[in-house]
Parts: structure tokens; C-alpha cells; sequence
């Protein structure tokens, strides 16, 4: 922190990583910034996080004037394609959001699509709950395959692969699957049907990487 910092932002949970910040660590660092910092929390993922699993950042922003959370309707609402989203914040920093926002950027039909799955929220929890389940599912496949693969709080799974994130991204390919890729960094993999999931996890076994549990041994 210096004096020049004027917005501080925080993925909770993270993209691409997928990881998600312990009980009470938000809460800390919130409370240690200055006041006259914002702090724009991304909760995009905030959905998949199991209940008591990281702080949740509107509790927070009612004590917090200079916390500003983001959500959206693009994962567990399913509905990306729509692209609407939502912020919660101070009245000043959404006076201020406003007048540089760009104007009609939210159709009538994605509106009242947002609006009609608010009115249905156990569709959203049985959706939620089954996707968690098949990415805990996928993660458990991928430990069993010799790979270190961070707990996930979201709806992809990050594999940390460095300098052979290239070769998985060839083997994905030949195999007809799409994923991310951050060179030297790892590939970030959105979580599919069962039959995406085994392929990707075969695909994971066909590569040559450094995190297999038997080129870790001394």
C-alpha cells in the first residue's frame, strides 16, 4: 500500500486459479486498508463457494463504505450468454459508476430473464449442486491421475502445469476439448458432462508434465 493506491481489486474466488480465500482472511484485509481506498471485491464464482466457506463481501460492504461487490448472473444463474451482472456498493460509488457507464448496455430479454430466475432459485441450487458435485468428481480423477490440483470454489478446475501447459493444450485438442491456456503458467478447464470430464482427464494422463506423483519422487 502507498499513498497512490486508489482501488484495490480482489477475485474471491480467484480466475483462473480457482481458489478461494479462507474464512475470515477478506474480512482482515478489508478491515487493514485505508478508508479512502476502494476495494472491488469479484464474486462472479461466489455461488459454487459451499455455505461458511469464505466471508461473504456484502455483509461486509454494510460495514464498509469503501467496498464495492460484483456479481453476475453468467454462472450459477446460467445465463452468460445475456451478460448481465450487478453491483453492490455505497451510493457515492454508484452515483460515480454511472455517469461514466456505458447507457443501454442491458437488454430487455436478458433483464427479464435475470428476473425470472430470481423467481425460481431451487433451479439455481439443483444446478449449483450438480456441478459442484461432478467438478469434485473431476478434481478427485485428476488427484487419482498424479496431478496437484488446487481445491476449487468455481465451475472449472486449474491444472498448474508451467512449461507443459502447451503439450496438455495439444493432447485437448486432438481429443476435441476446449480449454484455456496461460503459458508457462497452467490451463484453466471448465468443468463438463462425464464424458468431457474423462476425456480431460485423459488427456491429463497422455501428457508430459513435471506434476505427475512418480517424476516427484527424489
Amino acid at each position: 500500500m502507498t499513498p497512490d493506491v486508489r482501488v484495490m481489486l480482489v477475485c474471491n474466488p480467484n480466475n483462473p486459479t480457482s481458489t478461494v480465500l479462507p474464512p475470515g482472511a477478506l474480512a482482515a484485509f478489508v478491515a487493514a486498508v485505508p478508508e479512502d481506498v476502494l476495494i472491488v471485491v469479484d464474486e462472479a464464482y461466489r455461488e459454487f463457494v459451499p455455505a461458511g466457506g469464505t466471508d461473504d463481501a456484502v455483509r461486509l460492504q454494510r460495514s464498509y463504505p469503501n467496498v464495492a461487490v460484483l456479481r453476475t448472473f453468467s454462472k450459477a444463474y446460467a445465463l452468460a450468454g445475456l451478460r448481465v451482472g450487478y453491483c453492490v456498493a455505497d451510493p457515492a460509488v454508484l452515483d460515480a459508476a454511472r455517469r461514466v457507464a456505458l447507457p443501454f448496455t442491458l437488454s430487455a430479454p436478458a433483464l427479464a430473464a435475470a428476473l425470472a430466475t430470481l423467481d425460481e432459485p431451487e433451479l439455481t441450487v439443483r444446478r449449483v449442486r450438480r456441478l459442484t458435485a461432478s467438478r469434485d468428481r473431476l478434481v478427485a480423477e485428476l488427484h487419482a491421475a498424479g496431478l496437484e490440483v488446487p481445491a476449487s470454489g468455481t465451475n472449472f478446475v486449474w491444472l498448474p502445469f508451467g512449461d507443459a501447459s502447451r503439450e496438455f493444450l495439444r493432447q485437448c485438442t486432438l481429443a476435441g476439448i476446449a480449454v484455456r491456456v496461460f503459458p508457462r503458467e497452467g490451463v484453466r478447464i471448465t468443468v463438463g458432462d462425464e464424458d468431457a470430464n474423462a476425456a480431460v482427464v485423459a488427456a491429463a494422463r497422455r501428457s508430459s508434465h513435471p506434476l505427475r506423483t512418480a517424476d516427484c519422487s527424489p
